[in-house]
């Protein structure tokens, strides 16, 4: 069966250590484009921060899932947005308040937004966020926010995360992203839940799509995708979840596998051993 869905995770997966796309991707995604398959980013970052590594007029073209799930663009264009619920997102301030030692990023439709006092903080992960706002009191901003990107030192998994699920148990979607970093969003998102509906919107099925991803926040993405890559740098129990394992994400891993399985002629795609 031919693939009709490509969708990637960027950071750690399709973008390099440098945070640059291959040299070759353009010309991959038009072959992509030219054959009918539709590409899509499923993401963290957010829209502003993803959008701006394409092209206007790929951004016709392609899909965008960021803040995890939260928000879906197609053909540059919103079609689905799960915001967090107000009193929930006060609640998420103040058990960050309670337990201590967090450092936040909001991120909102209109950007992120941090406090002016964390600009040593923010310099440092700033590049993931190119719209971007310094505020006295995450309580002030005005937005429809998506997602809260929380850095804690302490260690997500073994911390942070655990804190969150004991606090707000089914309420939230607390995705580990990092060692250090979890991104908290509205029950029920994820990058699965929106490659799902972005698969049903374009009446394409799991045995058509193939996904590729690094880390926990792209698992259920991965599972929802038959044709599921996980990069050689990626984490090891990632790699034990997908059906491929394919080259690091300094040597082109995601485009030299689109090239071997998705746009192959005639004869379709099969699995080499």
């Amino acid at each position: 069966m031919a693939i009709k869905l490509i969708v990637s995770d960027l950071d750690g997966t399709l973008l390099d250590s440098e945070k640059r796309l291959p040299s070759d991707f353009f010309d991959v995604l038009d072959e992509v484009e030219r054959r009918g398959i539709t590409f899509a980013v499923a993401s963290g970052r957010t829209y502003s921060a993803a959008e701006h590594l394409f092209p206007e007029k790929y951004r016709k073209s392609i899909a965008l899932i960021c803040d995890n799930g939260a928000c879906t663009y197609l053909n540059d264009e919103l079609v689905h947005s799960a915001p967090l619920d107000r009193a929930v997102y006060e609640e998420i301030l103040d058990a960050c308040d309670r337990i201590g030692g967090f450092k936040l990023v909001v991120c909102a439709a209109g950007g992120v937004y941090h406090l002016k006092n964390s600009k040593e903080f923010f310099n440092e992960v700033g590049k993931f966020y190119k719209k971007h706002a310094e505020i006295g009191d995450f309580r002030a901003i005005d937005d429809t926010i998506f997602k809260m990107a929380i850095c804690d030192e302490r260690g997500t998994y073994t911390h942070g995360k655990p804190r969150f699920d004991e606090i707000f148990g089914d309420r939230l979607n607390v995705q580990v992203s990092g060692e250090i970093w979890m991104d908290v969003m509205t029950a029920g998102v994820s990058k699965g839940k929106a490659l799902n509906a972005l698969q049903q919107r374009l009446d394409v099925s799991r045995a058509e799509t193939m996904a590729f991803g690094d880390y926990f926040n792209d698992l259920d993405m991965l599972l929802s995708a038959e044709w599921s890559f996980c990069p050689e740098n990626g984490h090891e129990e990632i790699k034990r979840q997908c059906r491929f394992v394919c080259a690091d994400c300094d040597h082109g891993g995601v485009v030299e596998s689109i090239r071997k399985y998705a746009l192959l002629d005639e004869e379709g795609i099969k699995e080499t051993v």
